[in-house]
């Protein structure tokens, strides 16, 4: 029997990704949310509800973990999550201590394979998945770092991704995967012909579990990964990626936008779409030509150019 300890706080969808990165950097193993999936009879909702604005999210953590020193930090935290997304209801809702032989498997039952562009899939590794041509199947053990390729923002970049590898001789050879997490975005680059692939992370378990990822996809000869703060890399790349808040694409925007080689396509997600225009402003001012503009639910991807 295997004992863990849950610790459930209260917050805006906007925010899942800031605190569930918080949670993981003090040892989260796993996260779950609230999702409103079903209708009034209990039966698949067709069409789906709109997510709730609120929702309970419950991060698991091993046994030995302090609680009352995770609810401290957490609420010296609010202050910095209110200065990034305004005045909301994100507080302590509660926390437990778990005795129960299999739960740390049960979220692996909703990571299904998925096909997310015209040839990417993306699948867990613990599953099959019969390729068909022309697929490019990425495999993700997502380990104790964050992403797994379902999320609405890391949807809209590897389509983004995609599209930049394409048969003329502008596709990228090489790329720069900011805050790269799993390392699932410049894994993909690699996987669609990218030379070289620097990924970046200043979270020590990151860097590790995107190598590890790297190796299950046959591509550790082209994608490196490390954790280089973004300012001490001096050179230009082909095609640079940045799935991160809003607040912290603004606030980096200038060395995002040095990273990127005149010509070079810059990918940014993590925005919500409320703030797509404020991060279009910022990195603009930079030599940067927005392209395009993707939504998926509440979120946006912005697809630019480097002006020669």
């Amino acid at each position: 029997m295997t004992r863990w300890k849950s610790f459930t706080v209260k917050v805006r969808r906007e925010t899942i990704d800031a605190v569930n990165h918080f949670l993981m950097e003090r040892g989260s193993l796993g996260m779950a949310y609230d999702e409103q999936l079903l209708g009034a009879s209990g039966d698949p909702a067709d069409p789906l509800p709109p997510p709730p604005e609120i929702t309970r999210m419950t991060a698991y953590f091993p046994w030995e973990t302090n609680l009352w020193e995770l609810k401290r930090s957490f609420l010296e935290f609010l202050p910095t999550l209110k200065e990034s997304f305004g005045e909301g209801p994100e507080e302590f809702h509660g926390a437990a201590e778990i005795t129960d032989s299999g739960w740390a498997e049960k979220w692996k039952e909703h990571f299904k394979a998925q096909k997310v562009g015209q040839r990417l899939v993306i699948k867990p590794s613990w599953e099959e998945y019969p390729a068909e041509e022309n697929d490019v199947v990425l495999t993700v053990d997502p380990g104790q770092a964050f992403g797994t390729g379902t999320h609405e923002t890391t949807r809209m970049c590897l389509r983004f991704i995609e599209s930049a590898f394409t048969s003329d001789a502008s596709s990228p050879r090489s790329a720069l995967d900011i805050g790269t997490g799993t390392g699932i975005l410049g894994i993909a680059a690699a996987m669609l012909g990218a030379k070289r692939v620097l990924g970046i992370d200043t979270d020590p378990v990151a860097v590790e579990v995107a190598g590890k990822n790297a190796e299950l996809n046959g591509v550790s000869d082209v994608f490196c990964v490390d954790g280089t703060i973004l300012e001490e890399i001096n050179e230009e790349f082909d095609l640079v990626l940045g799935n991160l808040i809003s607040e912290i694409l603004v606030d980096l925007a200038e060395s995002i936008a040095a990273r990127c080689a005149p010509g070079g396509r810059l990918i940014l997600s993590g925005i919500i779409k409320e703030k797509s225009g404020w991060v279009v402003e910022e990195v603009s001012r930079h030599q940067m030509k927005l392209v395009t503009e993707t939504i998926d639910g509440e979120w946006a991807a912005l697809l630019f150019r480097k002006e020669s």
